[in-house]
């Protein structure tokens, strides 16, 4: 394997490896337009140029490979007037709109320009005007003068995705980013183009003058919306109040896991941020009263739900009771449904969630045709493997039939947020509808108890995915206003219970510690 020297600093790589991937494996940045580490380099922006001692002309770092013996200078006084006169050219007819530009404050030409212009433009022709809120699709718009051509969002889409929608027409100072003739940015990874953008060309019609970035936070989660569980950034203004400002979080970004997503998410999965702060969100518990649901707080709740519960199971047995635990809830939450329900209770009619749909949408890139992001976890958690469908509709018909008496739903039912036809759906009886979820469903009208749960973002856990990657995550958020954790409430719920067991001790004591 070939050794070289950058900037003073030795480093072995393997064969192939370009000096920019050697750079960045030392930790040295050197600025870039057109690369990103997966697409393929071009070397069109000319950014990357690196002196390579023995080499007289400056060299473009993310296509030259690196051989024995080379030593590179990535910061000497001739590659950077390099770099300053490639911004000078760039800069020729990019508006200087930052104050207004959504791209403000992560933009790569903005943060060249302050560490390597710094110049008083000597331009004095009249500027190209260009297309500015050009509409490229349903969640892109494009500002063309701003784009400095560096064909990232024409790769992605030849790359990764195979379908050649964008391409840069005419010649020299007219060239331009555009859509083919007749066709719009439809794809459902052409988000992904966003997050490629070095600069604001190319904007989310979602994301559009709704915040500044340094308002924002980041955190990391799972995206919990297929089996694939993709790794994604979270951005959140944590001063956001819902009430006034409508929601907390802002966007979802792709997360790199080369084992996982790779780059990329699907736009399925980002744009489903919207869902944490959506106005059908459960609030608070609720207790039916008449016709009528209504607010009663946690503690009568909970305290009605374990009445509930008693009643049913010494009147009619375990036999009397049923459970279906949906594949949305963590390995965490599906272990303390066992021990409560199976351990504890002696449940026996239980059921995770439906099959996977075989109609729904799957591809090769990264979205499963499993909506549902842990039913390897619920193995894990000792749940039995296999088809869920049929269990899960004994379960429903003893419902339906009233040889169950009481029904305790837990997760949610994730197709059914996108609206997509979901092959799980409980029918209305005359027993007790018990539904621990986050979001409001048709069911809500026959139920007799709402528990409001945390949604990903809001807790804490682990999911095993479709190839049995588990994958851990944080809370990122405080749950919405009175929702809880679902292994919260099956805590609370075992000590009204007068369940003394290991878990429900542990919960004991924090609740103790809490209130000093």
């Amino acid at each position: 394997m070939p050794t070289l020297m950058i900037d003073d600093r030795k480093i072995t790589v393997e064969p192939g490896t370009t000096v920019m991937q050697a750079a960045d494996r030392l930790g040295i940045f050197i600025p870039r337009f057109c690369y990103h580490p997966g697409l393929s380099a071009v070397g069109s922006c000319r950014m990357c140029m690196v002196e390579v001692e023995k080499i007289p002309k400056l060299q473009t770092a993310c296509t030259t490979p690196v051989v024995e013996g080379m030593v590179v200078h990535t910061y000497t006084e001739q590659v950077m007037d390099a770099r300053r006169s490639v911004l000078e050219f760039l800069l020729i007819n990019h508006p200087l709109d930052c104050p207004i530009c959504d791209k403000a404050g992560e933009c790569y030409l903005q943060d060249d320009y302050m560490e390597y212009a710094r110049y008083t433009p000597r331009y004095k022709e009249t500027r190209w005007k260009k297309r500015k809120v050009h509409i490229l699709g349903p969640t892109i718009v494009m500002d063309e003068e701003r784009c400095v051509l560096c064909s990232r969002c024409v790769r992605f889409l030849q790359e990764v995705t195979g379908k050649q929608r964008l391409g840069i027409f005419e010649r020299g100072a007219r060239s331009v980013l555009s859509t083919f003739p007749g066709q719009t940015l439809t794809d459902p990874y052409c988000g992904n183009i966003v997050d490629l953008c070095p600069v604001g060309a190319l904007t989310d019609r979602t994301f559009r003058f709704q915040q500044r970035v340094w308002m924002l936070r980041r955190g990391e989660s799972i995206c919990p919306y297929c089996a694939r569980g993709c790794n994604i950034a979270v951005d959140y203004n944590e001063r956001s109040d819902v009430q006034i400002n409508d929601r907390r979080v802002y966007r979802f970004r792709p997360r790199f896991n080369p084992k996982v997503n790779g780059h990329w998410i699907c736009d399925r999965g980002r744009y489903a941020y919207r869902f944490i702060d959506d106005a059908r969100r459960l609030r608070e518990p609720m207790l039916r009263e008449g016709k009528r649901l209504v607010p009663s707080g946690w503690e009568r709740t909970l305290k009605r739900v374990a009445r509930r519960i008693r009643e049913v199971l010494d009147t009619f047995g375990p036999e009397g009771m049923g459970l279906i635990l949906l594949p949305s809830v963590t390995i965490g939450t599906a272990r303390r449904v066992r021990k409560l329900f199976v351990d504890d209770l002696g449940l026996t009619r239980i059921a995770t969630g439906p099959s996977i749909d075989p109609e729904a949408d799957e591809d090769s890139i990264l979205l499963r045709r499993d909506r549902f992001p842990n039913r390897g976890g619920l193995v894990a958690a000792g749940f039995p493997d296999g088809d869920p469908g049929a269990v899960t509709e004994g379960v429903l018909r003893g419902w339906a039939t009233g040889k169950i008496k009481l029904l305790y739903v837990i997760g949610d039912d994730l197709p059914r947020f996108f609206e997509e036809t979901s092959s799980f759906s409980i029918p209305s009886a005359g027993g007790i509808l018990i539904l621990q979820r986050s979001m409001e469903g048709p069911e809500d009208d026959f139920a007799r108890m709402l528990l409001p749960s945390a949604m990903t973002a809001e807790t804490a856990g682990s999911f095993v995915n479709f190839e049995g990657e588990e994958q851990t995550f944080s809370a990122v958020l405080p749950p919405l206003e009175e929702a809880l954790p679902d292994e919260e409430i099956l805590g609370r719920l075992s000590l009204l219970l007068g369940l003394k067991g290991e878990e429900a001790c542990r919960h004991e004591n924090s609740v103790e510690e809490e209130q000093g």
